[in-house]
């Protein structure tokens, strides 16, 4: 429809439409290729954008095919020439895209005994602004381009629904859980369910097993694989240690004082990076840090099942402590699994620095093999084996409980 308002000058004009027709089908290609740097506060991204000012039928991403054609058919100058891109750019712009992007949420809060009954954080909408960054992608040599987010606020924010102080993010904690079992996976749920929501004061020490409550099939846990002194065998709570652990790191980022916490056994991938770990077991062994800020927090927890995610995420009112690590750092590896991890933790906050290091040391996973097939009586969800701060060589113990898979 586009060539037949064309005008013709001369008889061989049907040869020239075949011709354009032809290009058409196969995409013309004016290629400049370049390395950029796309970035969007701490990520990332490397992208070698190849860009065509022509047009590429195969690629209909705002091409002037009848622009184009003029200038095949009749030598026009391009009015407006279009920046195309190929495949492969259009695909890595996509995944920035769909990492970046996110919808705009009001904040919802409802407090009861102590408990956010209903939590939802407020929420920024971010959209890139495509066009901006394609006419970038259009200079030959930009080396690096900060990625053009158009930012929407929400309506509600959370701020305005509490006067406690909870407003605002203060630290996250993370971990990975893929390769888990369905059995592992459902109590990683029900034991991040169980402190979803809890608010602590201010001055208020933080207790993994105080939360937990029973660990058995009443309270839905699932048998699942765990390391005791006698062996890896199933128990109730397998796998809780991930919960634990993602706490753990929370409160760390958060810069809170941690008054208990101990590795487990031995090194477990679901717990990379080795020195990262808080293992825990009701009666015996707990993870605990205090709450340090003037106003309380919210814990607030969700997993990402698609991705394996596990995330802790600790609201309230940020103060202007700065919180530096050194490590995790693993050392001493052996070729039995054996190995130890150190990391370190400064919080400056007023003028005045305090230091936390923690040392792991993990035996080897030969030592826990002995397999019992029999679910043991006794909820036992995790255990550990060296205490905070400390680096010497635990003995294993027997209430000792960690995933093996």
């Amino acid at each position: 429809m586009l060539l037949s308002k064309l005008a013709i000058p001369n008889s061989k004009a049907p040869k020239q439409i075949m011709f354009v027709i032809c290009l058409l089908g196969i995409g013309l290609y004016a290629k400049v290729a370049f390395a950029a740097s796309i970035i969007y506060g701490e990520k990332s991204w490397t992208v070698t954008p190849i860009v065509s000012t022509q047009f590429q039928a195969s690629n209909v991403n705002g091409a002037d095919i009848a622009g184009a054609s003029r200038h095949i058919l009749l030598g026009k100058s391009l009015e407006s020439p279009v920046k195309i891109f190929d495949p492969q750019t259009l695909a890595s712009l996509q995944a920035i895209t769909e990492e970046v992007t996110q919808p705009v949420v009001n904040a919802q809060l409802e407090i009861k005994d102590g408990w956010a009954t209903t939590f939802i954080p407020d929420q920024n909408g971010l959209a890139i602004d495509l066009n901006w960054l394609a006419q970038m992608f259009g200079s030959e040599g930009v080396a690096g381009i900060n990625l053009p987010v158009l930012v929407s606020e929400p309506s509600v924010k959370l701020a305005e629904l509490n006067d406690m102080g909870i407003n605002e993010l203060v630290a996250r904690g993370e971990s990975d859980f893929s390769g888990s079992t369905k059995n592992r996976i459902v109590n990683v749920t029900v034991g991040s369910g169980k402190y979803n929501g809890l608010i602590l004061k201010p001055g208020e020490e933080f207790s993994f097993n105080k939360f937990l409550g029973e660990v058995d099939a009443e309270h839905g846990f699932k048998p699942e694989l765990v390391i005791k002194a006698t062996g890896v065998t199933p128990e109730f709570g397998g796998g809780l240690c991930q919960v634990s652990s993602t706490m753990f790191r929370a409160a760390m980022n958060a810069g809170f004082p941690i008054t208990a916490r101990r590795n487990h056994s031995f090194a477990v991938h679901y717990y990379f990076p080795q020195g990262t770990d808080a293992t825990i077991y009701p009666g015996v062994q707990d993870m605990k840090y205090i709450n340090n800020l003037k106003t309380p927090v919210l814990i607030h927890t969700h997993m990402d099942l698609a991705h394996t995610k596990l995330y802790f995420d600790i609201y309230g009112t940020k103060d202007d402590r700065v919180v530096t690590f050194e490590g995790p750092v693993q050392y001493d590896r052996q070729t039995n699994g054996a190995l130890k991890a150190t990391w370190t933790r400064h919080v400056t906050l007023n003028g005045e620095t305090t230091t936390q290091t923690f040392n792991s040391t993990y035996q080897p996973p030969a030592l826990f093999q002995k397999q019992q097939t029999t679910v043991a009586s006794t909820p036992n969800p995790q255990a550990e084996s060296t205490p905070a701060n400390s680096s010497t060589t635990p003995t294993p113990d027997t209430t000792k409980a960690q995933p093996t898979t």
